[in-house]
């Protein structure tokens, strides 16, 4: 079995937008058969998180995606499609782009 990718999302309160968009992600995942742990946390916690256990993917709900300071290889996406629901199936694509490129 293919080794499960690890998915930080992160919005500024760690509450509504990054569990709704965690549920709807880990829906999503299933469908397409990819193992997954997807932990939800606060933007200002994604630095030490990523530092501690380097993910797969980071998510990020709330603000500029552009502001969070991580290491350049650590793959980064907006989570508003998951949100709106708009533009899901390209943001999928994008989704499985990062986690299949290793």
């Amino acid at each position: 079995m293919a080794q499960k990718k690890l998915i930080y999302v992160a919005c500024g309160s760690a509450a509504a937008t990054s569990n709704l968009v965690k549920s709807r992600l880990d829906d999503l995942l299933k469908k397409e058969s990819i193992p997954a742990i997807i932990e939800v946390c606060r933007v200002s916690e994604l630095p030490n998180k990523v530092n501690s256990r380097k993910p797969n993917l980071v998510i990020v709900t709330a603000g500029s995606v552009i502001s969070v300071s991580l290491p350049e290889d650590v793959p980064i996406l907006p989570g508003l499609p998951l949100m709106t629901m708009v533009g899901v199936q390209s943001f999928i694509e994008q989704v499985k782009q990062k986690l299949l490129q290793e």
